[in-house]
């Protein structure tokens, strides 16, 4: 009952804290330093003369709240985007600022805001934040810096001020803006501000355009070399109008009569015309190579840290998968099982990673629905690539299973710099492809002593 009442205090003060950051100028937050500091040694006015200042202060702050209505010029704002961003990459955009009034404009300030919902009681008390160990166990109790971390990432950034430079009438000018995305997902931008201070220097003045816009920002990526995966090619039924023409081409090979049990399109029409008597095309059976990109998405209780580090890991294979003649397959679980294709003629890299981008981690479950869903599948994979959480029971039977049905399967094990000592794959009879641990925090390091060469034998 105490941490939900604290939390409801922590919504007000935050909101508070915010307008006031966005309100008062570097002088006003010093005037009100001093308005707070003579209210609390000024309540006894006969023992102190600190009300005088306190009422001095006052008096300077609602003149210049007062000043700060005065901020009615005229203004046009466009916010041009790129058409997508990657998380912990910086980010350059332009936003372009127009003087429709007859009056010069100056010391303005341009502000961009990003939607920032607050979290519900629960998000927030199950939430991690790393940097908690650095902490007192003031903070840690209490749990205010936790939601503030927690506000920052469900904001997915934090966009500077910038200073607009002075816009003659009817005139306009073109701001860069740089931030760096936090997370990956869609970037919610809810509106631009422009500010002013008041004639004496300490209140802003404000106008707010709503400009709401989206983003999508994709998942970071480590260098993984080009890679043409083992495995051979697998039949499909019906394949040529499936995969579009990726494979075995399914030319016509000849004419032959009719056999009972043949089916009625495949009869060639003129040749029955001309001859009196069914003929029927053959064709050839359309194989090709469909490759599977396997992300691990039940997170259960483990670190956040983990499961970008995986949609990371996965969205890197995604890029370096080679797709000229071949199909891949991005198979995960979210709130239902996904299985999306990929390659010539069908869904694109881009629409994948974009899945990726949006992928959430999946709580309530179970590993079986995703092993389920892999072995249904097993036939027509002709090799796998398991981006994993963690190494154990069930993991390492899924990968047992696959392995007894002759699909190649190499496997990614996320780790922690915490854990005691590294997952082992096991006997030599039942170790897969490949198996390797990457720990988060040093990922790449980790991909570049990985011998490709067993993945593509």
């Amino acid at each position: 009952m105490l941490r939900r009442l604290l939390y409801r205090n922590f919504r007000l003060i935050h909101r508070l804290s915010q307008w006031l950051r966005d309100r008062l100028t570097p002088g006003g937050g010093l005037i009100f330093g001093g308005l707070v500091a003579a209210g609390i040694f000024g309540i006894d006015t006969r023992q102190t003369l600190a009300f005088q200042l306190f009422a001095l202060t006052a008096s300077l702050l609602l003149v210049a709240m007062l000043g700060s209505i005065m901020f009615r010029s005229r203004f046009r704002l466009q916010r041009r985007l790129p058409a997508c961003a990657t998380a912990g990459t910086p980010l350059r955009y332009r936003v372009r600022v127009e003087n429709s009034g007859p009056r010069p404009q100056k010391d303005l300030l341009l502000i961009d805001e990003l939607e920032s919902a607050f979290p519900d009681y629960a998000e927030f008390r199950n939430s991690r934040d790393p940097q908690d160990a650095r902490r007192n166990w003031v903070d840690r109790l209490i749990g205010y810096p936790r939601l503030v971390t927690l506000l920052r990432h469900r904001r997915g950034g934090s966009i500077p001020v910038r200073a607009v430079p002075a816009i003659p009438p009817f005139d306009r000018t073109d701001l860069d803006v740089e931030f760096t995305p936090l997370r990956r997902g869609y970037l919610r931008f809810a509106a631009l501000r422009l500010a002013r201070p008041d004639p004496l220097g300490l209140f802003r003045g404000m106008r707010r355009f709503a400009t709401r816009e989206s983003l999508l920002v994709l998942p970071r990526t480590y260098r993984i070399p080009r890679l043409q995966l083992a495995g051979g090619r697998q039949y499909l039924q019906g394949g040529m109008t499936l995969v579009s023409h990726i494979g075995d081409s399914q030319e016509f090979l000849s004419l032959r009569d009719y056999q009972p049990g043949d089916p009625l399109r495949a009869i060639h029409w003129r040749s029955y015309a001309k001859r009196g008597k069914p003929i029927v095309k053959e064709f050839q059976d359309e194989y090709f190579v469909r490759q599977g990109l396997v992300l691990d998405t039940f997170l259960d209780d483990g670190p956040n840290e983990v499961f970008e580090e995986a949609v990371s890991v996965a969205a890197s294979f995604q890029l370096a998968i080679e797709q000229q003649d071949s199909l891949t397959d991005l198979i995960f679980v979210e709130d239902v099982a996904r299985r999306l294709t990929s390659g010539r003629g069908l869904d694109s890299t881009a629409h994948m990673l974009e899945m990726l981008a949006c992928v959430q981690p999946c709580r309530d479950r179970p590993f079986s629905e995703l092993a389920d869903l892999l072995l249904q599948h097993r036939r027509d994979l002709s090799t796998l690539i398991l981006v994993l959480l963690r190494w154990d029971a069930p993991r390492r039977e899924l990968v047992r299973r696959l392995e007894d049905a002759g699909v190649p399967v190499g496997v990614f094990v996320i780790n922690t710099a915490d854990t005691a000592a590294a997952p082992e794959p096991g006997s030599p009879a039942q170790r897969p492809r490949q198996f390797v641990t990457l720990t988060a925090g040093r990922i790449q390091q980790d991909l570049d002593a990985v011998d490709w060469q067993d993945l593509q034998q």
